[in-house]
């Protein structure tokens, strides 16, 4: 029986086409009256957001826990993409907590870890995108009572601090599948890629890499760096090398790299058929490459 493509548009979860909300400012205390703390949160405290320095270049990795009391967030309502509706929260802004932090001028990226091996990356040269981001550590409801639970409108909970991302989504956006947050990283991105890079480092072929970081590096790590919700584009990807990328399959055999990236398998990976062709061909021979020349 051979495969076939999913519906037009279809993703494994229904995408939401959501408009990016200027956040209704109810009570905003300004950044000088925020206060946090590099300890260990203990029980009945305000939730704590962690923060890890690293790689980043010319400092030591370092972590810490930042506390934000409760009387000095920010409260809003706020459309998060990844369920479409709006949330009443309290919490702080990307560009407050990387000011609270004193992150070291070297800090160009911020990557955003989560429990189900997510890694989401923003650069902080781009400003729409830190100003799209909001981290909840309260959820409200209409009686504004607020708690460190958050609830999605699919009925799932997740624990603050929670991402809250507005920005504006008519494809495929990694901010709609995220599970529980775990670490904000900062990072000197030359260095956080170099990290990432460092199993290939005797490839002379780099043709791979910025498909790579456009569309897989969220989900996909390589050689255990990384990334680990989907399989690990060094050690775990043998099936899709054996099948030629754009192979047309049955249900009997393993799908080519075309009908895992656009949809023809069953899967929690979603559909991108924003990538084309052309980059799936090219990054099915980097793969064949990346594992010949693999560093152990």
């Amino acid at each position: 029986m051979k495969r076939v493509p999913p519906p037009s548009g279809c993703s494994v979860r229904t995408l939401r086409q959501v408009e990016i909300v200027k956040p209704t400012l109810i009570v905003m205390s300004t950044l000088a009256v925020l206060s946090i703390s590099a300890r260990t949160v203990m029980a009945g405290e305000p939730a704590g957001i962690p923060v890890e320095w690293g790689p980043v270049a010319g400092a030591a990795n370092a972590k810490r826990t930042v506390v934000v009391d409760a009387d000095s967030r920010g409260q809003m309502i706020r459309r998060d993409v990844q369920d479409g509706h709006d949330h009443r929260v309290r919490g702080v802004s990307l560009s407050q907590l990387l000011a609270l932090v004193k992150a070291p001028k070297q800090v160009d990226a911020v990557i955003f870890g989560y429990a189900d091996g997510m890694e989401i990356p923003v650069r902080l040269r781009d400003r729409d995108e830190v100003n799209a981001i909001f981290i909840a550590l309260e959820h409200g409801d209409a009686m504004e009572r607020y708690e460190s639970s958050y609830p999605l409108l699919n009925g799932a909970q997740l624990h603050c601090p929670k991402i809250v991302y507005g920005r504006r989504v008519t494809s495929y956006s990694p901010w709609i599948y995220p599970g529980e947050l775990t670490v904000i990283r900062l990072v000197t991105w030359k260095n956080y890629e170099a990290w990432l890079a460092q199993p290939t480092r005797r490839l002379p072929d780099r043709s791979g890499w910025p498909i790579y970081m456009q569309h897989c590096q969220t989900c996909h790590g390589i050689g255990g760096n990384g990334a680990k919700r989907g399989p690990d584009f060094l050690s775990d990807m043998d099936a899709y090398r054996r099948v030629p990328p754009m192979a047309v399959t049955d249900l009997s055999q393993p799908p080519s790299l075309h009908e895992k990236i656009k949809g023809y398998t069953d899967g929690t990976m979603p559909v991108l058929n924003q990538v084309p062709d052309k980059d799936i061909r090219t990054l099915w021979r980097w793969l064949h490459a990346i594992h010949d020349h693999a560093v152990h």
